[in-house]
């Protein structure tokens, strides 16, 4: 077979099997290598990644579907081998030296750098948010399809995409992909990204400086318009006018128009009639939290970003213990402190130590929920009398559902050691301190775990004061 038609085969093959999500997330960055023979039975595909963590997940997920493509293409044995590999050539890393390396989190290939990076500054995006850099899993993965549709042909077939969700689960990171994507294609581009705060005071200091028309000309000739937290103009009349009007505009000018809010647009209250309907008639796409898996992922991708050399397990032992996206990043970045100071390799143990630290930092909503509230839930949960919690019973339910008593407390109530043991029944602080490390290293290995976990969280805030 043609060594240059084998690959577009295979990625053919593949996108025909995988969701769009993965494809576009984990093989169409891949590239063709070589294609060679190791003796007269198998021949050798090298393929290239663009990223250590790139490497680690289409070799765990992926290996086995590429190579049985290929060798259905190549009618015979093939082993493949991925390697790093970096689409920038010398030439334009020697010409871009100093330049944030977040500008290499899109496809260089094609692309004018010093164009792209002057346009990122004019349109207000953050180097960095790009589609490359964003993990997709099931609980995204609708959302992402349809961002890249909108990308790939603005204003097109998705003329307006509504992306709702909780705190931290990645909209502004997708909405801001859009503008990259759409610049890496025409840096010239009038691609406009604000939040609705941002919308909102610019409508006000343009009518106090008598610029509006300055204003209306940046908004309503836009080819893209990003507005995050739309649901900001809410409840403010004059704004959701004014939107109104560059909404209209931008569409009668096919034009693209991408929204975020916290909430779908028809539980967003004071929101005018219209403007709801325009929204609810665009494509409206929802993102739920992060679960374990896409946690891990959003680790490794923000840890290769920042050069920092973080093991698999550690970040799996950090995903199962921290379940705000918002919140990965900054455990991520205080572990690189400690590392650097300490002149020491990343460990489990170096991490267990310092989600203890993070532990002991109380939050505001942490407050509502009392000990007691935890062993109910707990005993509630695993069937088994509060009672049995404090005694000296060493079923293995009994066991286990006590260790997660005493997790939950340190992790929810940030109570002391100390504390814990007393309200346990008298225990010590090395045995509480035993029982919240065991599980806090098990909710890596055990599905299970974190689900039940995860479920007795969600029980104690069920009810939780607004």
């Amino acid at each position: 077979m043609d060594r240059n038609a084998l690959w577009p085969g295979v990625l053919a093959d593949l996108e025909l099997n995988l969701s769009p999500g993965n494809f576009a997330t984990w093989i169409k960055p891949l590239s063709f290598l070589d294609l060679s023979r190791l003796n007269k039975q198998k021949q050798l595909l090298k393929l290239g990644c663009p990223s250590v963590f790139h490497k680690h997940q289409v070799g765990e997920r992926y290996l086995g579907q590429i190579q049985a493509a290929a060798e259905k293409l190549l009618e015979g044995k093939c082993e493949i081998v991925l390697e790093i590999h970096q689409r920038v050539s010398p030439a334009k890393a020697s010409a871009t030296a100093g330049q944030s390396d977040d500008l290499f989190s899109v496809d260089t290939k094609k692309i004018n750098l010093e164009a792209y990076q002057r346009a990122i500054i004019k349109s207000g995006l953050f180097p960095g948010m790009t589609f490359f850099n964003f993990a997709v899993s099931t609980s995204n993965e609708v959302a992402h399809v349809a961002a890249r549709t909108a990308a790939k042909k603005p204003g097109e077939i998705y003329p307006l995409v509504f992306i709702y969700g909780g705190v931290g689960v990645g909209k502004t990171h997708l909405m801001q992909a859009v503008g990259h994507e759409v610049l890496t294609r025409n840096p010239h581009a009038a691609v406009v990204f604000c939040t609705g705060e941002e919308f909102t005071n610019e409508i006000i200091e343009a009518i106090k400086n008598k610029t509006t028309q300055v204003f209306r000309q940046k908004y309503r000739q836009a080819r893209v318009l990003l507005l995050d937290d739309v649901q900001f103009i809410a409840g403010k009349e004059g704004i959701q006018q004014e939107f109104f009007h560059t909404f209209n505009a931008i569409q009668k000018n096919g034009g693209q128009v991408v929204l975020t809010s916290d909430r779908q647009p028809g539980e967003i209250e004071g929101l005018e009639p219209r403007l709801k309907s325009r929204f609810e008639g665009g494509l409206t796409v929802d993102i739920q939290p992060a679960g374990f898996e896409l946690r891990t992922a959003i680790l490794l991708i923000k840890a290769g970003l920042k050069k920092i050399d973080l093991p698999m397990r550690v970040a799996q032992v950090i995903a199962a213990n921290v379940e705000s996206t918002r919140k990965l990043e900054g455990v991520l970045m205080k572990l690189n402190s400690e590392v650097t100071l300490r002149q020491e390799p990343i460990t489990e143990e170096l991490a267990m130590a310092l989600l203890n630290k993070f532990n002991g930092e109380a939050e505001a909503l942490t407050t509502r929920i009392s000990p007691k509230q935890i062993i109910s839930r707990v005993a509630e949960y695993y069937q088994i009398k509060p009672a049995a919690l404090y005694g000296e019973r060493r079923l293995k339910t009994v066991a286990l559902a006590r260790q997660v008593t005493m997790y939950l407390m340190r992790k929810e109530v940030q109570l002391p050691l100390e504390e814990v043991g007393r309200i346990l029944g008298g225990r010590d602080h090395s045995t509480v301190l035993h029982g919240q490390e065991k599980i806090a290293k098990l909710l890596p290995q055990s599905e299970k775990l974190r689900f039940d976990v995860t479920a007795i969280r969600k029980s104690l805030y069920v009810d939780k004061p607004q």
